[in-house]
């Protein structure tokens, strides 16, 4: 630990041993009980601010938390309270992901019930990441995450902040249909038909939702649903006009069709002239994995996700 590090976890003890002592103090006026809290809860987070400056960061969270408790139970106020757990979350988020989704979803409580709901979409988007990123429980994690995305994207569109919605249920769509075991690729299905639609009712994006389109197309396929698939693609050539003879369109067209006739070299040999312009992401992939093995059997031939497709 640096020198200045050293200082400033003093610094932090110090602050931290002062607002032991203030709560401590007796009070006979209820506007000097108030105080007392309010100043506690000053010297909290100037023992949390010094312990994020010397890089203690489980020990600033902890103090962040404890100001939060009494802006929340003593002084009922809801928005200093939900900053402090926002910052205990922040500081948590260093080196416990556990303890900083607990400080989060607290923040998050508060902020709804103070009608901030901007930032308690971010805080759960936010959530929903360290979800997808934690290490253990991968299953549970994934559902989590599902749930945190779909909770931001919810609190977006409250705010009308479509742009940031449409992104947390893309994110919905993606995990629920690459990420769950099994997928659930019915409602990826379905939400990237709802995005392709809504992108068509604006000149900005339009352009997009050919991708939405044959995402969705994929996800029945993969979903043996072949009918779906062949339902969807008449449906999005008469929404848009330049589906059937866009890239995305051919493509969508050239893997249905290798799935009807059951053809594994077809669907090899289209995913490999796709891939020599636009390359595959690990999401196409991944799904068109999926849509081989509906062809071939449940599992492939040999059970494996590797599946060379090109």
């Amino acid at each position: 630990m640096s020198a200045v590090s050293k200082q400033q976890r003093v610094r932090g003890d110090t602050f931290l041993e002062e607002a032991t002592k203030t709560l401590a103090k007796r009070t006979w006026l209820q506007s000097g009980t108030e105080q007392k809290h309010e100043d506690a809860a000053e010297l909290y987070q100037k023992a949390a601010n010094a312990y994020k400056v010397g890089g203690v960061f489980n020990e600033a969270g902890d103090a962040y938390s404890k100001a939060a408790e009494i802006y929340t139970d003593k002084l009922k106020n809801m928005v200093e309270a939900s900053n402090c757990m926002t910052q205990a979350g922040h500081s948590y988020k260093k080196v416990n992901s556990e303890a900083a989704i607990t400080a989060y979803r607290s923040a998050i409580s508060s902020m709804c019930n103070a009608g901030r709901l901007t930032q308690a979409a971010k805080l759960s988007k936010e959530v929903a990441e360290l979800y997808e990123n934690h290490d253990t429980t991968a299953e549970d994690c994934v559902t989590l995450a599902i749930e945190s995305y779909q909770q931001a994207a919810e609190l977006f569109d409250m705010e009308q902040q479509k742009s940031q919605s449409n992104a947390c249920r893309l994110k919905v769509a993606e995990l629920c249909s690459a990420a769950m075991d099994p997928p659930d690729l019915s409602r990826a299905a379905d939400i990237y038909d709802d995005q392709g639609k809504k992108c068509l009712d604006s000149n900005l994006l339009k352009f997009h939702a050919k991708g939405h389109f044959l995402h969705s197309i994929l996800c029945h396929l993969a979903n043996q649903d072949s009918v779906g698939a062949s339902q969807a693609m008449n449906r999005y050539e008469s929404l848009d006009y330049t589906f059937g003879e866009s890239r995305e369109g051919k493509f969508a067209a050239s893997v249905l069709q290798s799935v009807e006739n059951f053809d594994v070299e077809a669907l090899a040999t289209c995913c490999f002239e796709y891939d020599r312009i636009t390359k595959l992401d690990p999401w196409k992939t991944s799904i068109l994995v999926k849509i081989r093995q509906t062809i071939e059997g449940e599992g492939g031939e040999d059970g494996e996700d590797d599946v060379d497709l090109t």
